[in-house]
């Protein structure tokens, strides 16, 4: 049984290179050609150890810097992130986030919104849905997590006003977008490309188990299927584009040339791994910013129970 991009779905339902003085001079810098913004760690024997995001650092050359009258290059970091995760994983980003003159993060919310406090728990119908499936994978929710009413977070994305109407424009729905993706996913899962088979006895295994071996083995089969990024990258990217994408990177873009303005010049751009390959193209063509080597955080822990309290 092929479960293609099941946790695809989830991130779109679910909605270090730090500390260090610039030098006088450009250092010689090897320029990836591609970056990487998720990837899944595995032992040597191919059993799936770790779900990793990627924190990537893009700055700008001396001579730009010196050319656009800034005295200190430009920095910008692109942190991918997944919207559940580890506790250590969310304290780690926390604790990073406090070395930027501003961190800008995807909220689609009305221009000051009260931002949700660390701790405080989502009520109504979906927020009794997001604890379900937290409890079912023993992780944490990005929003409960991180601490949005810090001094330098700032909101980069579309309102909900302004969300419904590039939809509009381009004659999307809901409906759409999720045809889309499960149009892609399915051409993928035809073509072998992405996924992995799941038995129906080590699905039944996984939705009646219980316990630590439950929520890990859960883990490993959304994590194959997560770092499949490219089914999200052909479903909304690409030249068409999508307002799930295209048009709320652009507005963060717009925030971070606000931001820029205002004389901030270590600035993080905070949002999901599945925006990353855009953010990643516009650095570098429009704002001429080159990347360096990423810098990997643990976002999932995906050892069986007694190897990770060995560990620990």
């Amino acid at each position: 049984m092929r479960l293609p991009a099941a946790v695809a779905l989830l991130a779109l339902l679910a909605t270090s290179s730090m500390g260090a003085d610039r030098p006088a001079a450009d250092a010689p810098r090897e320029v990836p050609p591609d970056v990487e913004f998720l990837r899944l760690t595995r032992a040597d024997d191919a059993t799936p150890i770790s779900l990793d995001t990627a924190i990537v650092e893009y700055r700008e050359s001396v001579a730009d810097a010196a050319r656009a009258g800034r005295r200190t290059p430009l920095q910008v970091d692109l942190v991918a992130a997944v919207h559940v995760g580890g506790a250590d994983y969310y304290e780690t980003l926390d604790r990073l986030f406090t070395d930027y003159d501003a961190v800008l993060y995807e909220l689609v919310a009305p221009p000051h919104a009260r931002v949700p406090k660390p701790g405080r728990k989502p009520a109504g119908a979906i927020g009794s849905a997001q604890q379900s499936l937290k409890a079912a994978l023993g992780l944490e929710f990005q929003l409960e997590s991180i601490d949005y009413t810090a001094a330098n977070f700032v909101h980069a994305d579309l309102s909900p006003k302004e969300f419904d109407a590039a939809m509009a424009k381009r004659g999307e729905s809901w409906w759409s977008m999720f045809t889309r993706l499960m149009r892609e996913s399915m051409a993928r899962a035809d073509r072998g490309a992405g996924g992995s088979d799941v038995s129906v006895g080590e699905l039944f295994g996984i939705l009646f188990g219980s316990g630590p071996e439950r929520q890990v083995r859960l883990r490993r089969m959304m994590a194959e299927q997560f770092t499949d990024m490219d089914v999200l990258t052909a479903a909304f990217g690409g030249e068409e584009g999508s307002t799930l994408i295209t048009d709320r990177n652009a507005a963060a873009l717009d925030v971070l040339r606000d931001e820029i303005t205002k004389g901030r010049r270590r600035i993080a751009i905070f949002y999901g791994a599945a925006h990353m390959d855009d953010f990643d193209t516009q650095l570098r063509e429009d704002f001429g910013l080159q990347p360096a080597e990423p810098v990997w955080l643990e976002a999932w822990d995906l050892r069986e129970p007694v190897a990770a309290a060995a560990r620990k």
